[in-house]
């Protein structure tokens, strides 16, 4: 019979397993992994925090360049390659590296990089929109950059296309591969904005509670943002067993074709008003407006890459580029290279104003919303360091281009 090593994954025979003497070197997995005799771990406080979290950390010294990676992973993602990735990281890396969103606690797992700014540190997050935005929220908080990879697990994934970590990727991932690209990938910086949505008084009473989000990929009013509600809603009354990918394309594409018809954001121009720059601009006839902060939308699409190249989009300049579409199936031309969007400016700062008593639905980083009356400002929140894979690596866990 054979053994294989939990750590460096190495195999051999249980005849000569007694030569052996050296100790394990963790193998392809050295310059990553948290060796066990050089962490301590402790139960924190936080009751949403179930899983121990590292309390001390020394640098090993007979590692060269090493830099763990952290990850963090939400099991629901993927359709169920959440919950298989959740395992297959745990059978590679220390159990303290790796962080379960539903049973830890984001900000209690990461506080020991403040507390240990001699460790030089990656993150990987693997998920959705979603779970990618909230992460950022917490990463943000600490008191150096951390720079931070991206694995697609949800249905847009815009954000890993661009950083080039594919469209998808399944749990049947090669850990090993994908820490190595990791390790070698570059560091470039992107902004993230602050989405204030102010709901309108009447009668001295709010008629919907005010909100306040963060913005990494895109956030738009109308329609997108309502088949964006549209399949969201469904989601959450279907059974998560009955979840899939291919059910998320269904539940698009007859969201897409019902607006088609309906055409429920119809006349958008004029129950909104837009500044950018406190510029007030003259819309055409809309039925959604999108404001851009990565070169990907809408599962694919480069709406910038059409303009004027005067107005070249950068993703660490502080400026957010808009553009708008007149219907759902303006925004299926799009998908398939038959249209291009109508490209309305760039700003440092923008705001919207909703007219009369008029609700629209919305939507930031997959999220969706119906936001009542009121004033929704953009405005930079900060930069984050995010991870590009370089162009010749491939993580080797069944993406698809």
């Amino acid at each position: 019979s054979i053994l294989r090593f939990c750590r460096c994954w190495r195999v051999v025979h249980t005849k000569c397993k007694p030569k052996l003497t050296l100790p394990c070197d963790f193998g392809r997995l050295q310059r990553t992994i948290i060796p066990p005799y050089c962490v301590t771990t402790r139960k924190p406080g936080n009751r949403n925090q179930r899983m121990a979290v590292i309390d001390k950390i020394e640098i090993p010294t007979d590692i060269e360049k090493w830099r763990p990676i952290m990850v963090i992973v939400n099991p629901k993602s993927g359709s169920g390659a959440g919950k298989q990735l959740l395992r297959n990281f745990r059978a590679h890396l220390h159990p303290a590296q790796v962080v379960d969103v539903l049973k830890s606690n984001i900000s209690a797992s990461l506080r020991w990089i403040d507390e240990h700014p001699e460790v030089d540190v990656r993150i990987l997050i693997a998920g959705g929109d979603g779970t990618i935005c909230s992460a950022l929220d917490q990463i943000d908080t600490l008191s150096r950059r951390i720079p931070v990879a991206v694995l697609p697990l949800g249905t847009g994934n815009d954000l890993s296309r661009w950083l080039k970590w594919g469209k998808k990727c399944g749990g049947d991932i090669d850990v090993i591969k994908l820490m190595e690209d990791i390790q070698e990938a570059e560091v470039t910086l992107v902004d993230r904005w602050t989405i204030d949505a102010e709901s309108q008084k009447k009668l001295g009473v709010r008629l919907q509670s005010n909100k306040t989000l963060s913005m990494t990929n895109y956030v738009s009013v109308g329609v997108d943002a309502c088949v964006t509600l549209g399949m969201q809603n469904t989601r959450e009354s279907i059974p998560r067993a009955m979840s899939s990918r291919l059910l998320n394309k269904f539940l698009f594409f007859t969201f897409g074709t019902k607006d088609v018809f309906e055409r429920v954001c119809k006349g958008l121009n004029e129950r909104i008003d837009l500044y950018l720059d406190d510029v007030h601009i003259n819309l055409p006839d809309i039925e959604g407006l999108i404001f851009l902060n990565i070169p990907y939308w809408g599962a694919g699409v480069k709406p910038w890459a059409t303009y004027n190249a005067s107005h070249r989009q950068e993703c660490d300049d502080e400026t957010i580029e808009v553009f708008a579409v007149t219907s759902s199936f303006h925004i299926a031309q799009m998908q398939i290279g038959l249209a291009s969007p109508l490209c309305i400016g760039q700003a440092k700062h923008a705001k919207l104003v909703f007219k009369g008593n008029h609700s629209f639905p919305m939507q930031s980083d997959g999220e969706a919303w119906v936001n009542s009356a009121g004033t929704v400002l953009i405005s930079h929140k900060c930069k984050t360091a995010m991870l590009r894979k370089a162009e010749k690596q491939s993580t080797g866990c069944g993406m698809f281009f």
